[in-house]
């Protein structure tokens, strides 16, 4: 069974704050990539709520994240991808999640 970690933003309005957000989400991969955590998937909607982007990462478990978190939070790289994120971002969800026995990829 895997786990993995499900991030939901809700972007500002604008594509100029989309633009932002992915220059800020390849620091944002290639560090929690430098800890183990690798994102899966990455997606913004095309039909329904506008300006919501979605990134699967998939983890060791729960405490991953944090520990990687913790350990990069005041690295240069961290510091600056938080500060565009926080430019652009108006609302996070997070969800833990673990795949099913009929998971294609189990």
């Amino acid at each position: 069974m895997k786990t993995y970690m499900l991030a939901q933003f809700q972007l500002r309005y604008g594509m100029a704050n989309v633009n932002r957000y992915q220059e800020a989400m390849v620091l944002v991969k290639e560090l929690f990539e430098s800890e183990g955590v690798r994102r899966r998937q990455g997606m913004i909607t095309r039909v329904g709520r506008l300006y919501e982007a979605w990134n699967l990462w998939e983890i060791e478990e729960h405490g991953h994240v944090s520990r990687a978190m913790a350990k990069l939070a005041t690295t240069p790289k961290a510091v600056q991808a938080m500060e565009m994120l926080a430019e652009v971002v108006e609302h996070e969800d997070v969800h833990y999640l673990d795949s099913l026995p009929f998971s294609a990829e189990n």
